[in-house]
């Protein structure tokens, strides 16, 4: 999605049939949350789990 750009108005946004109005919704939030994502290249992606305060680690905590 990034290369073809996901901007609005980006192709990355092209569909394939046309939306139902709530899906039209739901796809305006998307494209808000991914507004002010940042992709950077040179930057590891990781998961850092971070324990409960008061639980400490759990399987739970995981989820």
């Amino acid at each position: 999605m990034f290369s073809l750009g996901w901007g609005a108005g980006g192709e990355a946004w092209v569909l394939r049939r046309q939306l139902w109005a709530w899906e039209e919704e739901m796809l305006g939030e998307c494209q808000v949350l991914l507004r002010d994502f940042l992709m950077q290249a040179q930057i590891p992606d990781m998961w850092q789990w971070q324990p409960d305060p008061v639980c400490g680690y759990s399987v739970q905590g995981a989820y």
